[in-house]
């Protein structure tokens, strides 16, 4: 079950993916660039709300064969729900909820952290379509580093 919660937590946080961007450039002083970058991370989490299905999920170190079976099987049937802080991933066989937060946001690119009940934070990083309709993320806190990707459920 181990490996399940941990499989769980990374592919709910994986729904949240990408890579940290830097704050507004031109920024007059530190308290401006805070407030530009807390509005570009809420507006992001605006646009993350809702269904999402997990497409694909590739793990930067391949898994014992017992676990990469458990993780195939989550592949296009989990469903990541993003609702203002609260993150719920349902599969078949598992289910899981927790908060996150966007941290940073800057155009299509945002950073998400989700922590999990032992007090690990997992970090995502990703990138959200033109269209608004798929996410590719990537995984950027071991054990859970890995690529991947989602698409919003209409």
């Amino acid at each position: 079950m181990r490996h399940a919660s941990r499989l769980l937590a990374v592919c709910a946080s994986l729904a949240l993916l990408l890579v940290a961007c830097a704050g507004s450039p031109g920024a007059a002083s530190p308290a401006a660039t805070a407030a530009a970058n807390a509005r570009d991370a809420s507006a992001m989490d605006r646009r993350l709300q809702g269904a999402w299905r997990l497409v694909d999920y590739r793990p930067y170190v391949a898994p014992d064969p017992m676990f990469q079976a458990l993780l195939a099987s989550q592949v296009g049937v989990m469903i990541v729900r993003l609702d203002h802080g609260q993150l719920s991933a349902d599969s078949p066989t598992f289910h899981v909820t927790r908060p996150y937060r966007v941290v940073t946001a800057a155009g299509p690119l945002f950073t998400v952290e989700s922590p999990d009940v032992g007090g690990a934070v997992f970090t995502t990083s990703g990138t959200l379509s033109e269209d608004g309709r798929s996410i590719s993320f990537q995984g950027d806190t071991e054990p859970w580093r890995g690529a991947g990707s989602l698409a919003r459920v209409e």
